[in-house]
């Protein structure tokens, strides 16, 4: 297509309220908008219908002839670039575009861009939790919150962005401030060809960066960037030089800058070893953004982390029921199960279930051999679950089963811990409806 002009035809594609954001910002634009969407009634159809009679909207499908009229598509992340009607106009020639990209053509201020398999709401949520003790003039949203263009309301200098590998498929070089990718581990390969497609969307968020942070002990997450971009690593390791990792001092472990110790480990309010890392990390990024190290230290002894996210819901009896519903996937879940039973191993009481995504599981079984009494293996891929774990695994129908019997079995000083390595949608609506059933279900024992 040519040139972007007046009469450019922008079609949203999917709407929701991200859609509606970007409808929203391109009429304030003047620009030419339609919107189609799959679903019969998506969400946002009435609010559409009220504030912008005028852009006419296609549902029920994606239609070919709609979609051929379009020179710009303002694709949804949760509708794949190899959708045929999508990848055919692309190869006609259409552009694509997505409400980050136009976002950050709008932002005026510094981004800090964070991504990876895991942890990056929490990541983000912490480092935005420095900021405002910091007193800085931020936004924060993205995959977390608030659709990115909404942040334009608002006054600010500094964008702290979430993003996932849909997001980021979309995207050219955002010339982040910061950019980071945390982790990278097996996800999603119901929708990518294969790890390396995957693997290639995580690294786009360095593109054009101006400072890369990565973890040195993930060598996936090493930034493939120029030699004269700034670099800073982090890692549960001994630092080099102005990275960040552990020390140890008299006996004491402490989160470090190079040879400076910052902060004793036993002071960061999150539990788990895997938390520790989320902590050097948002070090890292805040060190990047020159926020100053009395409110970033203030965050590690004060944030209590996010719902869902290996959340201590109660102990009952001696035994502690912790909530990592949003541990979709086997990074989380390896994470969550080291992070949590080095601190007493063989007293972890793991559940996991639901649809595996086609992930191989096999990285769990040792972990699982050495930090767990026993496993829980629910839901549509339950006997998929078991054959990967080994011997230790009970195979049962639901969530609610498998917390059943760990209950049953579990003495004072066991954790059961809720860590699916799956998506829910095989018996819940979403990670949070599993993990408010979770909570509901061990608020009755109270």
């Amino acid at each position: 297509m040519g040139l972007i002009t007046a009469d450019t035809h922008y079609l949203v594609v999917g709407l929701g309220a991200t859609g509606l954001s970007c409808v929203r910002f391109l009429r304030e634009q003047g620009k030419r908008v339609s919107v189609i969407d799959s679903r019969e009634q998506p969400p946002g159809l009435a609010e559409m219908a009220q504030a912008w009679p005028e852009v006419p909207v296609y549902t029920g499908g994606f239609d070919e002839a709609v979609i051929a009229t379009a020179d710009v598509l303002v694709m949804s992340p949760g509708v794949p670039l190899a959708t045929p009607v999508i990848a055919a106009a692309i190869e006609r020639g259409a552009r694509i575009t997505s409400d980050i990209e136009l976002f950050s053509r709008a932002f005026e201020g510094r981004k800090v861009l964070i991504t990876g398999s895991n942890a990056k709401s929490t990541v983000t949520s912490w480092l935005a939790d420095m900021a405002s003790l910091a007193k800085a003039s931020f936004v924060v949203g993205g995959n977390l919150g608030q659709p990115a263009l909404t942040l334009l309301d608002q006054e600010a200098d500094l964008a702290i962005l979430e993003l996932s590998s849909f997001q980021l498929e979309l995207l050219p070089a955002m010339n982040a401030d910061v950019a980071t990718v945390l982790n990278v581990s097996e996800d999603h390969l119901d929708r990518y060809p294969s790890f390396e497609a995957y693997h290639q969307a995580k690294q786009r968020v360095y593109h054009g960066c101006r400072h890369a942070v990565f973890n040195r002990e993930d060598a996936l997450t090493t930034p493939l960037v120029s030699n004269d971009v700034p670099t800073t690593s982090f890692g549960l390791d001994a630092p080099d030089p102005n990275q960040f990792g552990l020390i140890e001092k008299d006996g004491v472990e402490w989160l470090a800058r190079g040879n400076d110790a910052w902060l004793p480990i036993s002071e960061v309010a999150l539990p788990g070893r895997h938390n520790l890392a989320n902590a050097l990390a948002c070090l890292a990024l805040g060190d990047a953004i020159r926020l100053p190290r009395v409110a970033m230290l203030e965050s590690l002894r004060g944030f209590k982390g996010l719902p869902h996210r290996c959340e201590l819901v109660a102990t009952v009896d001696g035994v502690r029921y912790v909530n990592d519903s949003k541990g979709t996937n086997v990074g989380a879940t390896l994470a969550a199960v080291d992070g949590l039973g080095r601190e007493a191993p063989g007293r972890l009481i793991l559940l996991v279930g639901g649809q595996g995504k086609d992930a191989d599981f096999t990285a769990l079984a040792e972990p699982v051999r050495t930090l767990c009494k026993t496993v829980f293996a629910y839901g549509e891929d339950q006997a998929v679950l078991a054959d990967a774990l080994g011997d230790t695994t009970h195979k049962v129908a639901t969530m609610e089963e498998a917390l059943q019997q760990a209950s049953d079995l579990a003495e004072a000083g066991d954790t059961i811990l809720l860590s699916p390595a799956c998506a829910s949608f095989d018996q819940f609506r979403n990670f949070e409806h599993r993990g408010d059933a979770f909570r509901t279900w061990v608020e009755g024992r109270l």
